[in-house]
């Protein structure tokens, strides 16, 4: 059963009977060069294109390249990784943090990033290997193996950041009311996880939609533990259909570095 902490974070826990249902949603990605890279991150949606130096500001060329005219928004390129950090559990990006300036709402993250591309600078000594989940694919096993859980996920709002137990600056207190599995006005799917997720205020059956919203956590945490692994090497760029893929990695010891840029494009939720 998925443990909750201090923060309101949540936690799956690794449910052996899960293995079976989950196990194929793992992927490893295509190592494309350049020239063919668009091509394939048009198929598979993600793409691992070969070192390019370890100069970050290549994920805005590289975002413009493979989403052409598509592309409409850019998030500021961030600084991740640290020395000796504990493994991260499957996620999908996006966040809700605005700020004032000079009197006018500004966004410095959305919650609808709908890619990411990542810049491996310098890999950790040891550890660290990422792990990749196709949510179209797991959504889609639990459809027959689990159709309680898919219809909940594809039919319930929960307020996405409502466990937060003190809501951090810049993030609205007002709830945040999403499906964890939903569509954009063109039909494009998007799957999603939250480590904060909750009922709605008032939902009628609360404690069964918290049950079901902690299977979705133990789904996650056992398609992490079972899903194959693969490394980025120093200046490898990882380019990921964000409504689509869960990510994670392994725990690392040794100095990581890593940037990370998210976008918006013109078929990302409105």
């Amino acid at each position: 059963m998925a443990q909750t902490d201090r923060d309101g974070r949540r936690s799956g826990t690794v449910r052996p009977e899960l293995k079976e249902i989950v196990g194929e949603a793992g992927v490893v990605p295509v190592r494309a060069e350049p020239e063919h890279a668009r091509e394939v991150f048009e198929r598979d949606g993600v793409v691992i294109l070969p070192g390019g130096g370890d100069d970050p500001e290549t994920l805005v060329a590289t975002a413009a390249r493979l989403l052409g005219g598509r592309l409409r928004e850019l998030f500021g390129i961030r600084l991740q990784g640290g020395v000796d950090a504990p493994a991260l559990g499957l996620h999908s990006d996006g966040a809700f943090v605005t700020v004032d300036v000079h009197g006018r709402a500004t966004r410095l993250r959305d919650p609808d990033e709908d890619y990411l591309f990542m810049h491996c600078t310098a890999p950790a000594p040891s550890g660290g290997d990422s792990v990749l989940v196709d949510g179209y694919a797991l959504v889609d096993a639990l459809r027959t193996t689990r159709p309680d859980l898919h219809a909940f996920l594809t039919g319930v709002d929960v307020d996405f950041f409502g466990a937060i137990a003190t809501p951090r600056r810049g993030i609205p207190t007002t709830p945040l009311v999403r499906r964890m599995v939903e569509h954009t006005r063109g039909g494009r799917r998007a799957v999603r996880a939250s480590d904060y997720a909750l009922p709605v205020p008032r939902a009628p059956h609360w404690d069964e939609h918290v049950r079901m919203i902690e299977d979705w956590a133990d789904v996650q945490a056992t398609v992490f533990e079972v899903a194959p692994r693969f490394r980025l090497g120093a200046g490898e760029l990882l380019a990921l259909d964000n409504y689509r893929f869960l990510h994670g990695r392994d725990g690392f010891h040794g100095e990581r570095t890593l940037h990370v840029l998210s976008v918006r494009s013109t078929d990302a939720f409105e």
